[in-house]
């Protein structure tokens, strides 16, 4: 009798089975991980990664001056940036010259080399207060003036080179 009605009083509890529980879950995980990241804007970060790609680009420039002991040329457009430098038969020339990196298909034989640019996102955009400017073998910017880039969209992140120093930050 008293086993008769725990299952009369289970029955009227109305709870949820373990196998609904777990449907349930994998739904939601399903969603969120599909539609979710539809639904977020992602300028916000693509504007982040940006400003990121710029400041290694800034800093292999300079340290790339440093190490070749001449003028490492930077130029920049709305979508991106290239770098450049002076060959060394031509001292004091303009940049005439690609720097170049590896690139392309992540293990050829032999690795593909590309020309050293930075292409941002579509929508988000680059603006700078020098269209070019270099780094000359000391590190240092050239003009010596401070650079300001500013990597747009919808929250502008800057990216400054200093003066004197050539500090990217």
């Amino acid at each position: 009798m008293f086993a008769l009605s725990f299952i009369q009083n289970r029955r009227t509890c109305g709870g949820f089975t373990l196998v609904e529980l777990v449907l349930v879950l994998t739904i939601a995980g399903v969603l969120a991980a599909v539609a979710g990241p539809r639904m977020v804007d992602r300028t916000a970060f693509q504007t982040h990664g940006g400003a990121a790609e710029i400041r290694t680009a800034l800093r292999y420039a300079q340290k790339l001056a440093l190490a070749k002991n001449r003028e490492v040329c930077v130029t920049t457009a709305p979508t991106g940036l290239a770098l450049r430098f002076e060959h060394p038969s031509a001292p004091g020339a303009a940049c005439n010259q690609d720097v170049m990196r590896l690139g392309g298909n992540p293990s050829p034989t032999p690795p593909a080399v590309t020309t050293y640019t930075v292409t941002l996102p579509t929508g988000i955009n680059l603006a700078s207060s020098a269209a070019t400017f270099s780094f000359d073998n000391l590190g240092r910017p050239s003009p010596n003036v401070g650079v300001s880039l500013t990597v747009g969209g919808s929250a502008p992140v800057t990216v400054l080179v200093e003066p004197d120093t050539g500090y990217v930050h």
